[in-house]
């Protein structure tokens, strides 16, 4: 089939090339033919235009025909103009006067005006003769106008031949060609005229033709490529001749050559076919055993090596080559096998291997999964290197192998080791896997590590049948172990819902952003000096459809963990920012702190986003205020100081939140760029009975005052806390004792009750 395919477009591709080329020689050779014609064509009217005009001079230069041409004898000049023109085949016969008035004509034609023009364009030329074509009642004309001296012009002699069909049969004698002379019609046929062609051949001619426009520059097939036809235009608008080249001969030439070109391919492709034929014969049986032979090899689902077939020859030499293939495959298989389920490091099982072992074991109620974690792996790898760190982990392998009662020992990615287990899993099996790492491990020669794990433990009566549920479960519960300082963990029944529950509450914050699911209460800010509100922090809330009233510290602290954070904080600016503007445009002048997390500090488009928020609202910058905790500068302090100072330059104001609870409050009080310390509520809430905190919040009140700083207390409950706070001249308080964080509507109603009061 290859050998004939190839052969088949080979031969195609020649047959094409050839037909083509011979095409294109036919209708070039055609094209010249015609336009030698088209020459002859033109030859042949000029000299007959010679011709003729002699044979009027003759006329005009007999004295006689002169002199009754001046005495203007009207019977003498018809006689003479009808037997001169009969002599020499004139159609039509005229004298015309200098001045383009017809004296007398031999026929009654509408052309008056026509030679009219012509005579006096001689005169404008000097008065010579003139030949020229000219259209008569839709009939071409060869029309000659000679001038009569006497010594002056005093008449002008005109004959008009027709081109007729007489002349198309004198002008094909001479071309080989068949000759047309046309004129539009306004008939269905849209030319008609004289024509050398044969009647039924002249009509369709005609019809094919069309617009003799199209053809007057070069030649087009017509009648379906009976006939090669070009125009040429005898200077008359809607006159034309029409030299027309039989094309039949050309096609039959054409057509031959095509017809022996197939035999000739017909009789190679059946000589190929036969030699294919012989050539496969030879090939099939070897092929049909390197096949088999093959196919068993993919298979590789035998005991032993496929034997390989006994061939001679150049299918020998493939036969052993596949045999060779065949050894490389079996080692490279048990190698790739040995690899798809064991770490490359430890040769422990990997991962892939325990999900398999857990497909096939699961659902199982005796024993369960111990995953033994490497606590702060990351810091041991950059203090010692990796190549330290991937002796450590080979040597806790080996470590973890003396242990007895495992069913299978594998190593998950980084510094995680599992254990399965096929009996019930105790507290003294955790005991006894943390004294493997009592001892140290020597790394280096002389240099010995001690390591700290975690050991989390999930039974398999807690396990469901799904691998990828157990896995998770498992996740989960090592979470909570890596945090944990108790000997190992093991899972309760609710841990996983309650991951379920983290996962819901990051999956729907965007949809409860849209559907007004969270919403922004305002705890006010009391000033001590004037005892009035002009300030309240912005606190915000969630009431998910599912999971009800959601507590600001679970989904702030995990959407701070998973990113997402920034999102929130720009909705809750954008809607605090929205509601000053109401505020601002009553007349109200109220400032409200937003809180702002580690990640926002850390973004260097804060202040963009705040500036445009607040031009957005048409708000001034004294606005808005912004509070960060401490803990969120430790975070990066380069970075966030360069964001806060950037802030502070625009005007807004800022606070450090929960302060003193952090673990390098006054070292750093100094170097940052705020306006106002808010001290934690764990010191304002007892303050009234507990001595320490009560020192420690006068200190704070002093030191900040020293500094520059506002001082806000938050937390306030009592009126002994609030007399207190007011005699250390704190500047300004927030808690229950004058409200809770309240919706809008209600800030807005208790700030106009408490002014009144």
């Amino acid at each position: 089939m290859f050998v004939l395919i190839l052969l088949a477009l080979a031969q195609l591709g020649t047959a094409l090339a050839v037909l083509s080329s011979l095409k294109k020689d036919n209708y070039r050779q055609g094209v010249d033919s015609i336009d030698v014609s088209r020459k002859v064509f033109d030859l042949l009217l000029e000299a007959r235009a010679e011709q003729l005009t002699k044979g009027v001079e003759i006329l005009t230069s007999d004295f006689g025909f002169k002199q009754a041409v001046a005495t203007r004898e009207t019977g003498t000049l018809q006689s003479v103009l009808q037997n001169h023109g009969a002599r020499i085949n004139a159609d039509i016969s005229l004298l015309v006067s200098p001045r383009g008035e017809m004296i007398s004509v031999t026929q009654e034609v509408n052309m008056s005006s026509a030679i009219s023009e012509l005579v006096l364009s001689a005169r404008r030329s000097g008065g010579a003769s003139i030949s020229t074509m000219i259209d008569f009642d839709n009939r071409a004309y060869q029309l000659v106008l000679v001038p009569v001296r006497a010594p002056n012009i005093i008449a002008w002699v005109g004959m008009a031949f027709l081109l007729d069909q007489a002349l198309a049969e004198q002008i094909k004698n001479v071309t080989g060609l068949d000759i047309s002379f046309v004129y539009e019609t306004n008939d269905e046929e849209k030319l008609a005229g004289f024509s050398t062609l044969p009647t039924d051949e002249k009509v369709r001619l005609f019809n094919s033709i069309g617009d003799v426009e199209n053809i007057l520059e070069s030649p087009v097939f017509s009648d379906g490529e009976n006939y090669l036809s070009l125009g040429v235009d005898l200077g008359i608008p809607t006159q034309w001749g029409i030299i027309h080249l039989p094309y039949g001969p050309w096609l039959a030439s054409y057509n031959n050559t095509r017809s022996q070109l197939v035999l000739i391919f017909a009789g190679a492709l059946a000589l190929a076919l036969l030699f294919g034929v012989a050539l496969a014969r030879n090939m099939t049986q070897p092929i049909n055993r390197l096949v088999d032979y093959a196919a068993q090899i993919g298979l590789g689902g035998t005991k032993g090596p496929v034997q390989a077939p006994d061939i001679a020859g150049e299918f020998g030499v493939l036969s052993n080559t596949m045999k060779t293939m065949q050894d490389s495959i079996i080692n490279r298989e048990a190698e790739l096998t040995y690899r798809a389920s064991h770490d490359q490091l430890t040769g422990l099982f990997n991962q892939s291997a325990v999900e398999q072992y857990l497909s096939e074991q699961l659902p199982k109620e005796q024993g369960g999964l111990v995953l033994v974690n490497i606590r702060h792996f990351k810091h041991i790898n950059n203090m010692l290197g990796f190549d330290a760190g991937s002796i450590l982990l080979s040597k806790v392998a080996e470590r973890l192998q003396k242990w007895s009662s495992v069913s299978m020992l594998a190593r998950l990615s980084g510094d995680k080791f599992l254990l399965i287990l096929d009996r019930p899993i105790t507290v003294d099996d955790c005991i006894e896997l943390k004294c493997l790492f009592n001892e140290e491990f020597e790394v280096e020669t002389g240099s010995g590590i001690r390591l700290d794990v975690s050991i989390a433990v999930l039974p398999f009566e807690h396990a469901t049948s799904s691998v990828n549920s157990v896995m998770r479960r498992l996740d989960i519960v090592a979470d909570e172990a890596r945090d944990s300082n108790e000997l190992c963990v093991f899972y309760e029944v609710g841990q996983d819902e309650n991951h379920r529950r983290q996962l819901t509450i990051i999956r729907d914050l965007p949809m409860a952003l849209q559907s007004n699911q969270l919403f922004v209460v305002y705890q006010p800010k009391v000033g001590v000096a004037l005892n009035d509100c002009h300030e309240a922090e912005a606190l915000i809330r969630w009431i998910h459809p599912e999971l009800g009233f959601l507590p600001p510290d679970e989904f702030i602290g995990l959407l701070e963990r998973v990113g997402n954070i920034q999102q929130l904080t720009q909705w809750v600016i954008n809607t605090v920012l929205a509601q000053l503007s109401v505020w601002w445009s009553q007349g109200d002048e109220i400032r409200v702190a937003v809180n702002l997390s580690a990640l926002d500090l850390l973004d260097e488009q804060l202040p963009t986003m705040v500036s445009e928020a607040l031009k957005a609202n048409g708000l001034p910058t004294r606005a808005l205020a912004l509070e960060v905790t401490e803990s969120a500068v430790m975070k990066d302090r380069v970075k966030v100081i360069n964001v806060l100072n950037a802030l502070q330059k625009m005007g807004i104001h800022l606070a450090i939140d929960d302060f003193g609870t952090g673990q390098s409050s006054l070292s750093y009080l100094r170097e940052l760029p705020v306006n106002e310390v808010k001290i934690d509520r764990a010191f304002i809430q007892y303050i009234d009975t507990n001595k320490g905190d009560e020192f420690i919040t006068k200190a704070t009140i002093d030191l900040s005052h020293s500094l520059g700083f506002q001082v806000t207390a938050e937390g306030a409950e009592n009126a002994e806390g609030v007399a207190l706070l007011n005699q250390y001249h704190c500047d300004k308080i927030q808690g229950y004792f004058y409200s809770k964080p309240l919706i809008a509507e209600e800030f807005y109603k208790w700030r106009e009750a408490f002014h009144k009061h």
